[in-house]
C-alpha cells in the first residue's frame, strides 16, 4: 500500500515539474519510489542512494565511452564490460544492477540527447527514492508480524528436533547413525531469518513516529529472540552428545533404558514448553506481558521432569565411567536449557535446577564463535559414526 502511495505521488509531483525532460520521462518517478520502498527510513534512504549512485555511474561510463569510442559495436562492448566491472562495487549493495542498467539505457535510448536523458533518469528517480522516503516517515511500518512469524519458526524447529530425539530415546533399539541424521534439523537458517528479522524490526526504530508507542512490544520481542538464541545453542550441543552416544556402534549405546525414558519425557516436556507462543504475542495484544499467561505454567513442568531425570541419573547403577559422564553431560544440558528458557519470565530467585545461560549480546549471536563450532563438531562426529555402522 505504502508503495502504491509513493508511485502515484511521485508520478504526479513529476507532471507538475516545469521540464520537458519531466514530461518525457515522468515515469522514472514511480520507478524510484518503487526501489525506495523498503520497511525502514534508513533502509528507504540507504537503497535510493545506492540506485541513484548506480544510475549516475552507468550513465558517466556510457557518456565517456560514446565520447571518446563513438557509435559502434565497439563502444556498446565496451560500456558493457566496464559496467559490469564497476558493478561489483560493494558499496552499490544490491543496487549494483543499476550500473548496467544505465549504462544501456543511456548509450541506446538516450542517444538524441544523452545530457537531458541522463538528469531525467537520475533526478526522476532521485525524486521518487525521496518521496518514497517521506511516505515511509509518515506511515511509519514496524515489522512485529514478521519478527513474530520468524520467531515461532525458530521455537517450531527447535521444539520439532527435540521432539525427535525423544521419539529416538523411547525407541527398544537406539536408532542408526543413518536414522539419526534423518532426524536432524536445519536450525541455522531459520536461526539467521530471526537474527534478520530482529535486527529489521530494531533498524524500524529510527526516524519512527510509532517506535514510543511500541517499545514494550519491540522490548518482548528482543528478549525473545535471546531466549531462543540461547537454546539453539544448547539443543545443538544436546543433540550432537545424544547423536553419538546413541548409536549402536562397536563402543556400545550410553544410558540404558531406564534413564533414556526420564530423558525422553524432558525433552518432549522441553518441546512442549518452546512451541507453545507466548501470550500476548501479537501486535493486537501489545499491551499484555508475552509468557505470563501460560509461560511459567509449562516451564514449572519442566522443571519437574528436570528434577525427576536428575533424581534417576543420582540413583543409576553404572557399570562404567563413561556411561556415568555421558549421563551428567546430558543432565547438565537440560538444565542449561531450563536455564535459557527461565530467563524469558522475568525470575527474580534462582532456580537450583536450572544452569544460569550464557550471557548473550545481540539475538542470534555467540561470544566466541560457538555455534560454528558445534556445527563443525557435529558434521565430524556423524561422519565417524556413518563409518561404524558402515
Amino acid at each position: 500500500m505504502r508503495t502504491a502511495l509513493a508511485a502515484t505521488v511521485a508520478w504526479q509531483v513529476a507532471l507538475w515539474l516545469p521540464f520537458s525532460a519531466a514530461e518525457t520521462y515522468p515515469y522514472y518517478a514511480p520507478l524510484g519510489a518503487v526501489v525506495g520502498s523498503y520497511t525502514t527510513v534508513r533502509s528507504s534512504v540507504d537503497n535510493s542512494v545506492r540506485a541513484v549512485a548506480g544510475i549516475v555511474l552507468g550513465a558517466v561510463v556510457a557518456l565517456a565511452s560514446h565520447a571518446l569510442l563513438g557509435a559502434g559495436l565497439a563502444v556498446v562492448a565496451v560500456v558493457v564490460f566496464t559496467a559490469t566491472l564497476l558493478a561489483g562495487w560493494r558499496v552499490l549493495g544490491d543496487q549494483r544492477s543499476w550500473v548496467l542498467t544505465a549504462a544501456v539505457f543511456v548509450l541506446i535510448v538516450g542517444d538524441p540527447d544523452p545530457v537531458d536523458y541522463v538528469l531525467a533518469y537520475s533526478g526522476l528517480t532521485l525524486l521518487g527514492g525521496l518521496v518514497a522516503v517521506g511516505v515511509n516517515a509518515l506511515l511509519p511500518e514496524l515489522p512485529l508480524l514478521q519478527s513474530d512469524r520468524t520467531l515461532q519458526q525458530l521455537a517450531d524447529v527447535l521444539a520439532d528436533q527435540l521432539d525427535d530425539l525423544a521419539d529416538g530415546l523411547r525407541r527398544d533399539t537406539p536408532p542408526s547413525a543413518q536414522e539419526w541424521s534423518e532426524r536432524l534439523r536445519a536450525v541455522e537458517p531459520v536461526r539467521a531469518a530471526a537474527r534478520e528479522s530482529g535486527e529489521e524490526v530494531e533498524e524500524s526504530l529510527h526516524v519512527n513516529l510509532r517506535a514510543r508507542r511500541h517499545h514494550d512490544a519491540v522490548q518482548r520481542r528482543q528478549e525473545r529472540g535471546l531466549v531462543l538464541a540461547g537454546l539453539a545453542v544448547r539443543v545443538e550441543e544436546l543433540t550432537a552428545l545424544l547423536v553419538e552416544v546413541q548409536n549402536p556402534s562397536e563402543r556400545g549405546v550410553a544410558m540404558d533404558a531406564a534413564l533414556r525414558q526420564p530423558v525422553a519425557a524432558t525433552l518432549a516436556a522441553m518441546a512442549a514448553v518452546v512451541r507453545e507462543p507466548p501470550a500476548g504475542a501479537g501486535p493486537a495484544q501489545d499491551g499484555g506481558r508475552d509468557g505470563q499467561a501460560q509461560g511459567p505454567d509449562r516451564t514449572d513442568g519442566l522443571r519437574e521432569e528436570v528434577q525427576r531425570l536428575s533424581a534417576a541419573v543420582a540413583a543409576a547403577e553404572y557399570t562404567n565411567e563413561r556411561d556415568r559422564q555421558t549421563a551428567g553431560a546430558v543432565v547438565t544440558t537440560v538444565r542449561r536449557c531450563l536455564g535459557a528458557l527461565r530467563t524469558g519470565h522475568g525470575d527474580v530467585e534462582p532456580d537450583p535446577e536450572a544452569v544460569a545461560p550464557t550471557p548473550w549480546t545481540l539475538p542470534g549471536t555467540t561470544p566466541s564463535g560457538e555455534t560454528s563450532t558445534l556445527r563443525r563438531r557435529w558434521r565430524g562426529r556423524l561422519r565417524r559414526l556413518h563409518r561404524r555402522s558402515g
